[in-house]
């Protein structure tokens, strides 16, 4: 059963954010319970789990958050062996639409195989996803018992601050060192910031505080989302090549693999769309 928000007085930054948080529990917990579409609720379930991890960043430093945190990241990366291998394939499915990159359907085969065999690994090992549901009840009553009522609109500036440094330093080192992994943290630091103005955005729409600082939160947020989308798909593509190393040889793959090999600057610069004839 879901806590729900005391309401205790008219409402504030800190009580509107603890009625989101626990709103957001909700959507973890329908994520999880999504039987028929598992991709979907796997990448809506890590969606949620990341944003309650942006929010536990609004806390005062008396909360103690490090466990739930640590939680959550673990609930998230459990799922990874599943997103990559859907991402891969349905990375090579868009590939395989344009024509500047053919990919043969033996490929994108291997990749739906594997697949579903990383799914079906999953879904043995926690049927219905009954352990991972269980514990997205445990940390909502945590999530539901901390101090979110403490938090004050100065604060909560402070952390879009200090959140926004690192993300302009990760931005940096990005566009220093242009490796994967560098251009991955960017990602993880952008999308963090917008979590929390999407955050800040609502609570205080909720509260009833002025509109002017609202709407530029809600124009910086849309802003990092073009962001995180364009980082977003060359992530993507890197799971992609990723996953066609580890593919058995075959004349398929290997003509994919100099395909790609020959054309990945260009194809990781934006994500194709299919025609639409």
């Amino acid at each position: 059963m879901i806590t729900k928000t005391r309401q205790n007085g008219p409402q504030t930054l800190g009580s509107a954010l603890e009625k989101l948080v626990l709103r957001e529990c909700r959507s973890l917990h329908r994520a999880l319970a999504i039987r028929k579409e598992l991709h979907k609720g796997i990448h809506e379930s890590r969606k949620a789990c990341r944003r309650l991890r942006s929010a536990l960043a609004f806390l005062p430093p008396s909360a103690t958050v490090d466990a739930l945190d640590e939680t959550l990241r673990q609930l998230i990366h459990s799922f990874s062996p599943q997103r990559d291998a859907y991402i891969a394939t349905r990375t090579a499915r868009l590939l395989g639409s344009v024509h500047e990159a053919p990919i043969a359907p033996g490929v994108v085969d291997a990749l739906r195989i594997r697949c579903k065999q990383r799914l079906n690994q999953a879904v043995g090992k926690d049927p219905h996803w009954r352990r991972r549901r269980a514990q997205a009840r445990r940390m909502t009553t945590s999530l539901a018992a901390l101090p979110w009522r403490d938090i004050r609109s100065q604060t909560a500036k402070k952390t879009l601050k200090r959140t926004k440094k690192k993300m302009k330093k990760a931005h940096a080192k990005a566009q220093r060192q242009r490796t994967p992994a560098t251009s991955h943290r960017w990602r993880r630091r952008a999308r963090k910031l917008r979590y929390q103005l999407d955050w800040l955005r609502k609570a205080r729409h909720l509260a009833g505080m002025k509109k002017n600082r609202t709407k530029r939160y809600d124009h910086q947020a849309k802003h990092l989302s073009t962001l995180t989308d364009q980082l977003g798909w060359r992530q993507d593509f890197q799971v992609f090549l990723h996953a066609i190393e580890g593919l058995p040889d075959s004349d398929d793959v290997l003509a994919a693999r100099s395909t790609l090999k020959a054309k990945s600057a260009s194809l990781s610069a934006s994500e194709p769309h299919a025609s639409q004839n």
